[in-house]
């Protein structure tokens, strides 16, 4: 059966995976309709290698300046399929994960459908997973299937996760192809364009979660963690987005002030704020040359982020009307 999907592999210089990765897409990729190789100007053999082995009835080739949402934007604008998947290089999905995307998004009509991947590093060994928002999802809202979030819990599991990215890896997502012509990612966060796109798009589109481990992904080690993971820098700007997302949202009709009110949205940006300013404060003790262990100030400021991000969670669930976790 032909599954209604395009799959994007952006490449740059990726040779060192694409072995692999090709063997990762070989159990499904006949089921699709088209692969979009979009490549930022290798010289490793990447281009002429996946010319070599990936089907060439079905296959485009694109160049497109390096940049890696813009790479992203530039191969989903070529996908006629209704989904996408972007097959980011080293990273895998099984047949049957990629089989359930499709079907959980169809039944849910769901613009985007997220999943937890299981980690690995570039020796192929697991790893300790980071803690990511589809963790919280499952955990506090006890997902044990497939299912929709509300737009009040996308926008509360966005607003209380600004370091992390909602849509976590894109190698356990499904993304609607008309969804993201429409509202592309954006390229001006550096490496945290998918988590910024959720700032900006929260309440307007449609959430699926599942919970099911149905794909591998890459901790490098140069970053032992994430690499979408926001910068210092860019962290404040998430509640100045999310306020500016909410006028949007008020104004446009996509938010009304039934759901606005229940979001305690004042309290809410607040609490975001003072959790931001904790952690940037703590970000900066532990740039410094002294470890930061040996300075009081940055014990002070680490128990203030703490604290600052308790008081978070906790309005999360007070407003999801959820007992506190038990300690």
């Amino acid at each position: 059966m032909k599954l209604p999907l395009s799959i994007v592999i952006p490449t740059k210089n990726s040779m060192r995976y694409l072995e692999a990765h090709v063997q990762g897409l070989r159990p499904w990729i006949d089921f699709v309709e088209e692969i979009i190789v979009v490549d930022s100007y290798s010289t490793d053999g990447s281009v002429e290698f996946l010319r070599e082995h990936l089907p060439a009835g079905k296959t485009r080739f694109f160049s497109h300046p390096p940049g890696l949402y813009a790479s992203w934007n530039h191969g989903v604008q070529q996908a006629p399929s209704t989904y996408f998947f972007m097959a980011t290089t080293g990273d895998t999905i099984t047949i049957e994960g990629i089989k359930r995307l499709v079907s959980v998004a169809d039944e849910l009509q769901a613009d985007v459908v997220i999943s937890k991947p299981t980690f690995r590093g570039e020796d192929n060994q697991p790893k300790k997973a980071p803690w990511w928002p589809i963790d919280d999802m499952i955990t506090t809202l006890r997902i044990s299937n497939s299912r929709r979030l509300t737009q009040v819990e996308a926008i509360l599991f966005t607003a209380t996760h600004p370091e992390g990215a909602m849509l976590g890896s894109s190698a356990s997502n499904l993304y609607r192809t008309a969804t993201f012509k429409r509202f592309p990612f954006p390229t001006e966060f550096g490496p945290a364009g998918d988590g910024a796109w959720a700032w900006f798009h929260a309440a307007e589109i449609t959430w699926g979660v599942i919970p099911d481990q149905i794909s591998s992904f890459i901790l490098h080690p140069h970053t032992g963690v994430h690499p979408q993971k926001h910068t210092s820098q860019g962290k404040p700007r998430a509640a100045n987005i999310l306020s500016e997302s909410m006028h949007r949202w008020l104004d446009q009709g996509i938010v009304d002030q039934t759901t606005y009110k229940r979001l305690r949205w004042d309290q809410l940006i607040t609490f975001l704020n003072s959790y931001l300013d904790a952690k940037m404060a703590f970000d900066t003790d532990r740039r410094k040359a002294v470890p930061w262990a040996l300075n009081p100030r940055a014990w002070q400021n680490r128990a203030a982020r703490n604290s600052a991000k308790q008081r978070l969670h906790q309005l999360k669930r007070e407003i999801l009307s959820l007992p506190s976790p038990r300690n």
